[in-house]
């Protein structure tokens, strides 16, 4: 009679590690682009998913890792996803189940045939077993995460959720280059323009220019949010206080001007740092022109004449060109890049 429920060795590389314990060594599945998911350890953090790309990143032992969201730091086998350690248990559970097993067919001396007969003449006993069908082991759930980022400093592979601040890694502070990847995806759409403008129309071609316009301004609101919520955060400010200074702004980063008022009077920062006022009200009327794009299919009206101060005809559609949106993504990360420099790097 064998007294182990665990097979040593097999597929999992199974081996007794003490009276009662066992250690096996299971492959956690990746997604179709090599990806692993991985789960922040504080149950807390939100949304606390990612997934990162076997060989890529860091070499040689990593003591850390972190969450790319709240930068907790653990042991990188602490990250693991709810759906993993099901998978994990799935396959223990399977390998007990045939260890259980083949305990019963020893302990009932049960040969080869599964089968044992004891007696002879007229009374005889013939025993059998009829194992009954393995558990099911199901690979991991795991969700979409369509944010694909290359950390500039280990390399690591890696997909988020909106834009994170941390290198899952390294822990190095990689939020420009999530913001530069947003940017980037706009300027792929831009780039694409007369392209479609030549296979689908005009109509289609202006309808891309409104979309680039109104993602890029989009990202312009919540790249603000992220940085102002982190900064006050810093600085001392409560979940409470953050959460009760977002409800009473509202759109506020939608807008240039409001937004420069804002940040002068409550984040007691410049927003616009070091850039000509030429530049500065670029910036502005191109972002008035979003206005009659999302509220009147972008026809002119005369709120968005008296706001932009503009000498469109009331009745035409707004024109935007691909040189503008252009201009407002190459000012953008400007503004960007200046902003998160002096509240974070400059305080190091």
């Amino acid at each position: 009679m064998t007294d182990s429920i665990f097979r040593e060795g097999g597929p999992l590389n199974i081996r007794k590690s003490g009276s009662d314990q066992y250690t096996m060594n299971i492959s956690l599945p990746v997604d179709r682009d090599g990806r692993m998911a991985r789960a922040c350890p504080d149950k807390d953090c939100s949304p606390g998913y990612f997934k990162v790309k076997g060989g890529t990143g860091l070499t040689g032992k990593q003591e850390s890792a972190f969450c790319p969201y709240c930068r907790n730091a653990a042991d990188p086998g602490d990250f693991v996803t709810e759906e993993q350690l099901r998978y994990a248990r799935d396959l223990a559970l399977r390998e007990a189940h045939e260890g259980i097993e083949n305990m019963i067919k020893g302990a009932l001396g049960l040969g080869p045939t599964g089968k044992n007969k004891m007696g002879g003449g007229f009374l005889s006993i013939e025993m059998s077993l009829k194992p009954g069908s393995k558990p099911t082991v199901r690979r991991p759930f795991e969700e979409e995460v369509r944010r694909d980022i290359i950390c500039p400093y280990c390399g690591l592979d890696h997909s988020v959720y909106g834009l994170a601040t941390w290198c899952a890694d390294c822990g190095k502070d990689i939020f420009l280059t999530h913001v530069k990847a947003e940017l980037a995806v706009v300027g792929s759409m831009l780039g694409d323009v007369d392209r479609r403008r030549e296979q689908l129309g005009t109509r289609v071609a202006a309808k891309d220019l409104e979309n680039c316009l109104e993602d890029t301004v989009s990202i312009f609101e919540a790249v603000l949010r992220v940085l102002v919520r982190r900064y006050k955060y810093q600085n001392g400010a409560s979940a409470e206080d953050v959460d009760k200074f977002f409800n009473g702004i509202g759109n506020t980063f939608q807008n240039i001007k409001r937004s420069q008022e804002m940040f002068n009077s409550k984040v007691g920062l410049p927003l616009f740092y070091e850039m000509t006022v030429g530049e500065i009200e670029a910036l502005a009327h191109i972002f008035e022109k979003r206005h009659p794009i999302t509220h009147n299919l972008g026809v002119v009206d005369k709120k968005y004449i008296e706001k932009a101060r503009s000498s469109e005809e009331e009745g035409k559609e707004i024109l935007i060109s691909k040189e503008e949106i252009g201009q407002v993504l190459e000012l953008s990360m400007q503004v960007f890049t200046s902003l998160h420099n002096r509240m974070f790097l400059e305080k190091k």
